[in-house]
């Protein structure tokens, strides 16, 4: 099973309607696009991007304001959660049903691509406070794959008494609490989640060690789902094109999104009803590709450099 790969039409279409219903709904990106001298009704094609605002100064604008960009009421939101990069900062991400049941299925997707279905017994560790390991959850769930969630390394060594699982996914700064746990057991699979698209090298090492097939998924909680995930055949990620647009800028800020452009990675939320998210900087420096990868995945990919 591949990825679903949008027609260049409909991604557009995604894209204007979003944000058509940030600058409707928010107050923030009203006043953004005014400062800007634009409007929402002025971007009809792709390259119109570039006349947005990044998003860069969002956290700082709405710092006493955690809902400054949520679009609708409290009473419209299913679900509320703190997502962390780090365990420093911290950012409230709200979602709707629609919203929650979108991500869910592109995380069944990615998973399913790496091989999970329901014969499938799989670790998951993580920090379920956080909307996206919630995500992993269900759509596990979904797949009927089982499922033996942990947050740290004494209830991972209780689970593994139980039952040996054959696929391992867990956020980076999770692996090393866990590792000690781990030690006795061969891991067919590792699936690791981490805020960079490569993943870190004692991830790859410990992949190398245990004869693993290693996945890795790239998550920002400033997009607040899961981006995007690589394959076996190719470097870097293929992007979720159902939840994002991408699109790099050098150092001049000129903006592109053509095969093999460089630049820092920008990206955008495509169907965000609680808390669309425009033009984000990401700090990371990447080289696009797209046509068909050797897994036979359309979708763009996205390559650290």
């Amino acid at each position: 099973m591949m990825g679903t790969a949008l027609a260049e039409e409909e991604r557009l279409s995604l894209l204007l309607r979003q944000i058509k219903w940030a600058e409707e709904k928010t107050e923030f990106y009203r006043t953004a696009f005014e400062r800007e001298g634009i409007q929402a009704a002025s971007v009809t094609s792709f390259a119109d991007m570039a006349r947005l605002p990044f998003w860069e100064g969002a956290e700082e604008e709405g710092a006493d304001a955690p809902f400054f960009m949520l679009t609708l009421p409290l009473s419209g939101v299913l679900r509320m959660s703190m997502l962390r990069d780090t365990e420093e900062h911290g950012k409230i991400h709200c979602y709707t049903q629609g919203d929650v049941a979108r991500q869910v299925q592109t995380v069944a997707d990615m998973l399913t691509v790496c091989g999970l279905n329901r014969a499938s017994t799989a670790l998951l560790a993580g920090d379920f406070t956080d909307s996206r390991t919630l995500d992993l959850q269900y759509a596990l769930d979904g797949i009927g794959a089982t499922v033996l969630p942990c947050a740290d390394g004494a209830a991972a060594m209780r689970l593994l008494r139980a039952a040996v699982p054959d696929t391992i996914i867990v956020w980076e700064d999770v692996l090393p609490a866990i590792l000690d746990s781990l030690a006795d057991f061969r891991i067919h699979r590792l699936i690791t989640v981490g805020t960079h698209i490569m993943p870190q090298s004692f991830a790859r090492a410990f992949a190398e060690q245990q004869g693993a097939r290693h996945a890795h998924i790239f998550a920002r909680a400033q997009m607040g789902a899961l981006i995007g995930c690589s394959c076996a055949a190719g470097e870097g990620i293929h992007l979720e094109e159902r939840l994002f647009f991408a699109e790099v800028i050098d150092a001049g800020g000129n903006a592109s999104r053509a095969d093999g452009a460089h630049g820092e990675l920008v990206l955008s939320t495509l169907t965000a009803e609680a808390e669309p998210v425009l033009r984000y900087r990401t700090g990371i420096s990447v080289r696009l590709a797209r046509g068909n990868c050797g897994c036979g995945d359309a979708r763009l990919r996205i390559i650290e450099e």
